[in-house]
């Protein structure tokens, strides 16, 4: 019998160099492929997992007390028409189902706090939680101005154009022992037409002034009110357009002075020859009267060069009746929009 030999010895061929680089760039596609599937897993974990991924907003942003809210929930992770959604209002449910995204509701008095929960489970199988408190805070927001009124003037200096305005926040926010925190000790972000004031805002800053400039415009004004010890936001706005200066006409009596309650318009009638008569501006951005220009005038004609009198004396000519035009401009020489001008019509002699 005869046997097959084998020869045991190693016969392989070597590799080369093209095979070499085929089975390279074979192991850098493998492993760059088993990187990317790795973090596809992982990224998947986790979607719908966070209430990070879960927007609660409400609206208004920050609504005053008994206010009608609305809440809602958004999200670009998990789709929230599928999902399982329960509301709770003070720890009430008000709405359960599918696809529930928003609701509405009341606010409660002056700081007192309303608790919006959502509970939110995902069609992924996870379960999000959400929470807002909401605790109205009311804000008194008053204005001043440095307006020309009248000694004894028992109205408001109205806002003109180039004036100075300040704008003052008084809020009313309490503690949990219901004491009230004291306004200094609070944080104010003032806006303007929307544009945050950042100078003007920060801690105990309850004041905002600017000076109107010389195209006047309606403007809104909002200041939002923060706390480091509660949570609590106040807010407050109102909306201003500026008033043109005005001028009118008081008579001055020689024994009692000028006769504010009774203003003079349309025909005034005197049983005397003579008459003062005091043209008074109101609203201009003076600190007194005596900066201002005044132009009088009679039936039309300027009465002389003088244009610093407040004050003038009419007579009745003698053998003469009738009614007189009673006309007075009233001018800022440094506030170029700020003018005003009134006339009436003046009898004297009437018995």
């Amino acid at each position: 019998m005869k046997f097959l030999k084998i020869d045991c010895q190693n016969r392989s061929r070597p590799v080369s160099n093209g095979m070499k680089k085929v089975i390279f760039s074979l192991f850098i596609v493998f492993s760059l492929f088993s990187v990317f599937l790795t973090s596809q897993t992982v990224s998947a974990q986790t979607i719908g997992s966070s209430g990070a991924d879960v927007n609660l907003d409400i609206n208004p942003e920050n609504p005053s007390s008994n206010q009608n809210v609305d809440a809602s929930i958004t999200s670009y992770v998990t789709d929230l028409n599928m999902a399982g959604i329960t509301w709770k209002i003070n720890g009430k449910t008000v709405q359960k189902g599918t696809g529930i995204k928003s609701v509405s509701f009341t606010t409660g008095e002056v700081n007192t706090t309303t608790s919006i929960d959502v509970i939110i489970q995902t069609a992924e199988g996870n379960t999000i939680e959400k929470t807002l408190n909401i605790k109205p805070v009311a804000v008194d927001l008053v204005w001043q101005t440095d307006s020309f009124v009248p000694p004894f003037y028992k109205g408001k200096a109205m806002f003109s154009h180039q004036n100075k305005i300040t704008f003052v926040a008084l809020p009313h926010m309490v503690l949990g022992n219901g004491s009230e925190i004291n306004p200094k000790n609070l944080v104010y972000k003032w806006s303007k037409n929307g544009s945050v004031q950042d100078s003007d805002s920060g801690y105990g800053k309850n004041t905002f002034t600017f000076v109107s400039p010389l195209i006047s415009r309606p403007f809104d004004i909002e200041v939002e009110v923060t706390s480091a010890s509660t949570d609590s936001v106040g807010f407050a706005k109102t909306f201003l357009a500026p008033d043109d200066p005005s001028v009118i006409f008081y008579q001055k009596n020689p024994l009692y002075g000028i006769e504010f309650q009774k203003a003079l318009s349309g025909i005034a009638s005197f049983g005397n020859s003579e008459v003062a008569i005091v043209g008074m501006p109101f609203f201009f951005g003076t600190t007194n009267s005596q900066g201002l220009i005044y132009k009088w005038t009679v039936n039309g004609a300027l009465i002389d060069n003088d244009t610093t009198q407040t004050t003038r004396i009419f007579r009745q000519k003698q053998g003469t009746v009738g009614t007189s035009n009673i006309s007075l401009s009233i001018e800022n020489p440094s506030k170029i929009l700020q003018f005003a001008s009134g006339n009436f019509n003046i009898e004297l002699g009437v018995q």
